[in-house]
């Protein structure tokens, strides 16, 4: 007998992602649940053969309905939404928070329930005894302690998602992306408020990698239920990241550090939101990834599944 897994924003990067992996494994059906049945990305997904289905993250009684008779739950909120449509960092972690809480508590009352995956992050503040905040971490950590706290039961039932920097990033995210100097001769320069010799969690492609990792989480309930797991199979330097994307491009790179201040006088509220968090991230030298958390070798996670930082570039090599 066939099982089903909701994927919530599932025309997005990390719901697509476990949308598409599901979609390829014998015995699964994929309920697609997006705001937008219309959009091009649905579209797709229901071409291929996924059940698209109309929710919202505000309306909790379009998700009890749209959770009917599941078996599992990929659930995922966007906190940069909130931030880029006028919201303060703090104003946009409540809203996000308040969307996470929707969606456990109809997963929660959801009879058929098995598993529930929730894509959050780590408390800055926590790890940080309050010194470095970071509201886009924090307020998805709160809703963990939540989940803990007021839903014992699905917290048994839940695998808590930690995803590393996206190398999407240096395609997608303009405040991250490499930008080639007028005048300059050909040089190519990332400008950001870190040390070229900070560290940071990497999460391989993300249109991949969540979806392998959700694909094994939920092929081994005993080992991942009420625990952790990190998608970081890389640890890298942001130095190191800019020279892979030099060799995969070809082109000549200088890594500029600025101040917090600066970085956020350019890109304004979310430049802050990403210092706060390379703030947070130098208190690290290992990276900042749950100390307990499942490692994709207790998953059975082969090397040659998930693609590095660089293998991820070289495949969009025509967006960078």
């Amino acid at each position: 007998m066939s099982k089903t897994i909701a994927v919530v924003g599932a025309t997005g990067a990390q719901g697509g992602s476990v949308a598409r992996a599901f979609l390829k494994l014998d015995g699964w059906k994929v309920r697609a649940i997006t705001r937008n049945t219309g959009s091009d990305n649905a579209k797709k997904l229901a071409s291929e053969g996924a059940e698209v289905v109309s929710a919202n993250a505000d309306d909790e009684a379009s998700l009890l309905k749209a959770f009917e008779g599941i078996n599992v739950v990929f659930a995922v909120t966007n906190f940069w939404e909130h931030l880029f449509t006028g919201s303060s960092p703090d104003e946009s972690g409540v809203k996000e928070a308040e969307q996470a809480k929707k969606l456990a508590r109809a997963a929660s009352q959801t009879s058929s329930l098995e598993h529930y995956v929730w894509s959050t992050l780590p408390s800055a503040k926590a790890l940080t005894n309050g010194k470095f905040p970071v509201p886009h971490l924090d307020y998805k950590a709160e809703v963990d302690d939540w989940i803990r706290s007021d839903l014992p039961d699905l917290h048994a039932k839940t695998t808590y998602l930690i995803l590393g920097f996206y190398p999407n990033n240096f395609a997608n995210f303009p405040n991250v992306k490499p930008f080639e100097i007028p005048g300059s001769w050909g040089k190519w320069v990332q400008i950001l408020p870190t040390s070229a010799s900070a560290v940071i969690p990497v999460s391989g492609d993300i249109n991949i990698t969540p979806g392998l990792y959700t694909r094994q989480i939920v092929a081994k309930p005993e080992l991942t239920k009420g625990k952790y797991v990190d998608i970081s199979p890389e640890i890298l330097t942001f130095g190191e990241m800019l020279k892979q994307y030099g060799e995969v491009t070809g082109r000549q790179t200088a890594y500029i550090q600025v101040s917090a201040e600066d970085f956020t006088s350019v890109w304004g509220v979310g430049g802050k939101e990403m210092a706060d968090q390379f703030a947070f991230g130098e208190q690290f030298k290992d990276g900042w990834g749950s100390a307990s958390s499942i490692t994709k070798e207790d998953l059975g996670i082969k090397d040659d599944e998930w693609p590095s930082f660089k293998q991820t570039l070289e495949s969009m090599k025509d967006q960078l």
